[in-house]
């Protein structure tokens, strides 16, 4: 993103004439661009600074093996591993049969995470974010709202003449994903109650590539209809397979074939309160195919 540095300092002046919340805010987003300022270079600016997926060192374990994780952002794979930084992390847990656990993380370090596998099922591991803020020039943002499919959003700013106006962003992300522990999937269907959630219906572990693949996208706990869900193959990046919400909030997409996939979907909507022009809300889910299923 080459005018990186001009939004930096221009975010600069704000930071100065701003309020205690929106400094605090600022303070946040400084240290994250440094971080990602190499991935901006990378890719569209609207794509970096949002999509992001958890990745396990391996997507099986056996009881009592320690699972590392990664933290990925981008467009898609292989993405941008990036640190644990601080004010990033809002809530950070594994689930099992067993209940929910915190995860561990060295601030600034990587992995991400860890934590040890209990018991055999599905390990489901789920972070969210802080909200964070960003503002894009009126190009990029149209750039990012045709590239997610937010037409919504898109209509908004034509009926209201302002297509070509910056924008400001208040965003937030939940990232998932499943492990799983002694061969067994039990529990790879979890509601864990976040904003917004990928919740798969096809047991991954008897998947067969070439088949629908079901998955419901919630959305404050209801059905999320006419999302658009993408899934991002690892092995083979630029093969990127999409689906949309029906009113149940269902969608099936067919996987070609076996390996790790990451699925996301994002919402936005008019923001609550200004200086926003729109709140957002992301959410990925991460699992491994198996190349025989079980």
């Amino acid at each position: 993103m080459e005018n990186l540095p001009e939004q930096m300092r221009a975010g600069r002046s704000a930071h100065l004439r701003a309020g205690p919340g929106r400094r605090l805010r600022d303070r946040w987003w400084r240290r994250a661009a440094s971080a990602l300022a190499c991935v901006a270079l990378l890719m569209p600016a609207a794509a970096w600074s949002h999509a992001f997926w958890l990745v396990p060192f391996g997507p099986t374990a056996e009881p009592g093996q320690r699972v590392a994780l990664d933290l990925r952002i981008g467009p898609r794979w292989p993405g941008a591993s990036t640190p644990r930084l601080d004010g990033l992390v809002a809530s950070f847990h594994v689930a099992d049969a067993q209940g929910s656990q915190p995860i561990d993380g060295r601030s600034g370090g990587r992995p991400f995470g860890h934590f040890r596998a209990r018991l055999a099922g599905a390990a489901v591991v789920t972070l969210q974010t802080n909200p964070s803020t960003i503002e894009l020039p009126g190009d990029q943002f149209q750039e990012y709202l045709r590239e997610e499919a937010l037409d919504d959003a898109l209509k908004m700013r034509a009926d209201l003449g302002m297509a070509s106006q910056p924008a400001r962003e208040d965003f937030s992300r939940a990232a998932k994903t499943l492990v799983f522990v002694g061969g067994s999937s039990r529990g790879f269907d979890r509601d864990m109650g976040l904003p917004m959630e990928l919740i798969p219906l096809t047991d991954p572990l008897a998947y067969r590539p070439g088949q629908p693949f079901r998955v419901k996208l919630r959305l404050g706990g209801k059905a999320a209809a006419q999302v658009r869900i993408t899934a991002l193959p690892k092995d083979e990046p630029d093969r990127i397979v999409r689906a949309t919400t029906g009113a149940d909030g269902e969608a099936q997409l067919t996987l070609p074939h076996a390996g790790l996939w990451t699925f996301y979907a994002v919402h936005m909507q008019p923001a609550a309160r200004p200086p926003a022009d729109f709140d957002s809300l992301w959410a990925s889910l991460t699992f491994g195919v198996p190349e025989a299923p079980r």
